[in-house]
């Protein structure tokens, strides 16, 4: 009988066995799907300062390094950030979720696929596996099973369609810059935005996101016909986002939740690897903490007070942007533009912590005729 049972075999799910089981934990972890890392929903884009400060090997799954972004208004206004240094990285997740999976596997974690949760009811999970109901047992269940989370329904938790991004994205051959990711602003990717991110030269991830309930696939088309000329796209995916603040109450009993299941994504591009593995270490040494009687599964949510504050940083510009017109954002662009936005990012930006450096932008005298801008961006 493992002492803790992971319900999702993704980064955050993976990582919190691989945790716990190095501070001593028994542990077992159950995935859905047949395959780890599969289907790919994710554009595989991580922060060079997220891996470094994680420890990540990412071996075979590197695709690409990046090293800045071209940013577009709904005109076509464009900021450009470029650095000297590598800034990002783009991975291959099926195969970034593999190494983690046989990191997992190589220190004695067992991991089950096809094996879906039904239910839990105190310690005994219901769950299916390979099409047959069986039971497990467990002391602590915790939920990194995706946006669609089961355990956090089992917690108490609603959502409603606000709550959520669609999205859309597709692989497409053409000519692209390999260094520079591209962010597009449209009024057709209501509340979200359209993306390019280059894997070569010849290859990259174009994809789209908006609210529930627009037809992400023709607006998808349309941004590869008006933006993309040249680009030949095959093999769709399309995937719901968490869209949001950080969740609280994530803990109930001996039920907790991590990752997309907690929204702990980033709600200003929807990434969230960096940010769950990180959530990751902390509820594994909280639950290591618990299971000594040292403290209470309760303490998570404090110790995730400082993730937790950069992650509603995030929601907070996404809140603003979507307060804004398109014609409000593109002035907003011509005023950051003429005001050496691109200067200060590339020396200040943090593409993970924007408390960082939105303190030094609206602290800098150079932005202090923008005063309004920032008033209405604090009390959005």
């Amino acid at each position: 009988m493992p002492q803790v049972a992971v319900i999702g075999a993704g980064p955050a799910g993976l990582q919190t066995a691989i945790r716990l089981k190095e501070l001593g934990v028994e542990v077992s972890v159950f995935e859905e799907h047949e395959s780890i890392g599969v289907p790919e929903h994710c554009t595989g884009l991580i922060s060079k300062r997220g891996v470094e400060e994680l420890g990540l090997h990412l071996g075979d799954s590197l695709q690409n390094s990046i090293k800045g972004a071209k940013i577009f208004s709904p005109s076509g206004k464009m900021i450009k950030v470029k650095t000297k240094e590598v800034v990002a990285y783009v991975v291959n997740r099926k195969e970034f979720d593999s190494i983690l999976l046989r990191k997992a596997r190589l220190i004695g974690v067992h991991v089950s696929t096809e094996t879906k949760l039904i239910d839990v009811r105190n310690n005994t999970l219901f769950i299916q596996n390979q099409k047959r109901g069986e039971l497990r047992k467990a002391d602590i269940i915790v939920g990194a099973d995706g946006v669609n989370s089961t355990v956090r329904h089992l917690i108490g938790l609603k959502n409603n369609k606000d709550d959520f991004i669609h999205t859309i994205q597709t692989t497409c051959t053409g000519e692209f810059d390999p260094e520079m990711v591209e962010v597009h602003l449209l009024d057709y990717a209501k509340g979200f935005f359209a993306w390019v991110v280059p894997i070569s030269k010849d290859k990259a991830k174009v994809g789209l996101g908006s609210t529930l309930g627009e037809n992400i696939s023709e607006a998808l088309k349309k941004f590869i016909s008006e933006k993309l000329k040249n680009a030949r796209p095959y093999h769709y995916e399309s995937a719901l986002i968490p869209y949001g603040e950080p969740l609280k109450g994530i803990v109930k009993n001996n039920l907790v939740l991590i990752g997309d299941a907690a929204f702990q994504t980033k709600a200003t591009t929807g990434g969230g690897v960096i940010f769950g593995m990180k959530s990751a270490n902390i509820l594994s040494q909280t639950i290591a903490d618990t299971l000594n009687k040292k403290t209470t599964l309760n303490n998570y949510e404090k110790r995730m007070e400082k993730l937790n504050k950069e992650l509603n940083f995030h929601f907070k510009i996404r809140r603003y942007a979507n307060s804004l017109t398109p014609s409000e954002l593109d002035e907003l662009f011509l005023k950051l533009k003429n005001k050496g936005i691109e200067e200060f990012l590339i020396k200040e930006g943090n593409m993970d912590e924007p408390t960082k450096f939105i303190g030094k932008l609206l602290t800098n005298p150079k932005y202090f005729t923008m005063l309004g801008t920032a008033i209405k961006f604090l009390t959005a």
